[in-house]
């Protein structure tokens, strides 16, 4: 009997070790599976540069379900132009940031003559849809409101999102500028950070060239050089600088990582309402972007403008125009030496090439907008 007990024993004891040595090595391959796993997440997160806390919680709820409140960012108002209205009236539009996954209702208040709240329903519109697919990682937009005010409505007034005017907000829409009518205008993206100050003088005097009047560069943050230079064209009535502020951080969500192309569209839908009262043609453009004819070696001065003013005419029911972008080996200066306005020259231009290895089809993403209808 003790000897039965014995031999049980052993081979308990023996069929343990197994056990243990098995699962000692099935544990070593889950951690090494894991820390591949692990490394491979880490790579894929600093290569597309979302290394952040605000990105990777984003990122994140995209696996959660909530609630979603309407929380709209307003980032300006405008006067409707008489001449673009086809009813009479009052109008003014409201151009806000918000979720796009969801419906935003807004409620304009004027006062009338009896003293008396006007309460009109806005016509709201989402400037573009995103890049949104099934991540909602660009799930916040720009939106467009118009309000249908009281005629004696003249400098303010208030909206909501409810019904109820103790709810409301005053709003007073933005003065138009008192400029010269401007054949031709350009709307810069916004500056980010923004240092390359050879790109921005390059630009700048480009786009005067083939027939610009007016350049409007909204500037959130950018170096010392390219704010004074942009100061110094400012002064000479060439350019005018706007402040394109940083987006408030809510809550639980930071919109300024949830917003296509950094608010590229959104700046331009803002700068198009600011020029219209005494722009012809707005054109959207990033600072390093540039339209040329297609044989730039013949280009006269004031050709973007005729050749534009041609397009509308051939087709004047078009509010806008977009234009294929084709992507440019732009070969910045030499920044061997050292590097200022003084000794500044556009030689390194003679370098600049279309990029004969990229075979990838661009999106007609450059548009010019008839601002005077």
């Amino acid at each position: 009997m003790r000897r039965t007990v014995q031999r049980t024993l052993s081979i308990v004891s023996r069929k343990m070790r197994i056990c243990n040595g098995r699962a000692g090595s099935i544990g070593d391959w889950v951690f090494r599976i894991s820390l591949v796993f692990f490394a491979f997440l880490c790579g894929i997160a600093w290569y597309t540069r979302i290394i952040n806390m605000w990105a990777m919680k984003n990122l994140g709820d995209t696996f959660l379900r909530k609630d979603i409140n309407t929380r709209q960012i307003v980032l300006g108002s405008f006067w409707r132009e008489e001449r673009e209205q086809n009813v009479d009236g009052r109008f003014a539009v409201i151009h806000f940031l918000a979720d796009g996954r969801m419906e935003h209702p807004l409620y304009c208040f004027s006062i009338q003559a009896n003293n008396r709240y006007l309460i009109t329903r806005a016509t709201v519109q989402r400037i573009h849809r995103g890049k949104r697919s099934s991540s909602d990682i660009c799930s916040w937009a720009g939106h467009i409101a118009e309000c249908d005010l009281d005629v004696h409505a003249m400098k303010e007034f208030k909206i909501s999102t409810t019904p109820n005017v103790e709810d409301a907000m005053l709003v007073t829409p933005e003065a138009p500028l008192r400029e010269p009518r401007h054949p031709m205008v350009v709307c810069m993206a916004p500056m980010y950070i923004y240092t390359d100050w050879e790109i921005l003088v390059t630009g700048i005097e480009l786009w005067l060239a083939m027939g610009a009047t007016k350049i409007v560069v909204p500037v959130q943050s950018a170096s010392t050089a390219t704010y004074r230079i942009l100061q110094e064209y400012e002064k000479k009535g060439i350019v005018i600088i706007r402040h394109w502020p940083k987006w408030p951080i809510l809550s639980d969500t930071n919109p300024n990582g949830l917003v296509l192309s950094r608010g590229i569209e959104e700046s331009h839908v803002n700068c198009l309402f600011f020029v219209k009262p005494w722009a012809d043609i707005a054109v959207f453009s990033d600072i390093d972007d540039f339209l040329l004819p297609l044989d730039p070696a013949k280009a006269a001065p004031g050709d973007n403008l005729k050749i534009l003013r041609n397009l509308f005419a051939e087709h004047p029911r078009a509010g806008s125009l977009l234009f294929e972008h084709r992507d440019v080996q732009f070969v910045p200066p030499n920044r061997d030496g050292e590097q200022s306005l003084a000794n500044f020259n556009f030689e390194f231009l003679r370098n600049s090439k279309n990029k004969m290895n990229c075979n990838v089809w661009r999106m007609k993403t450059r548009v010019v907008v008839n601002a005077s209808e």
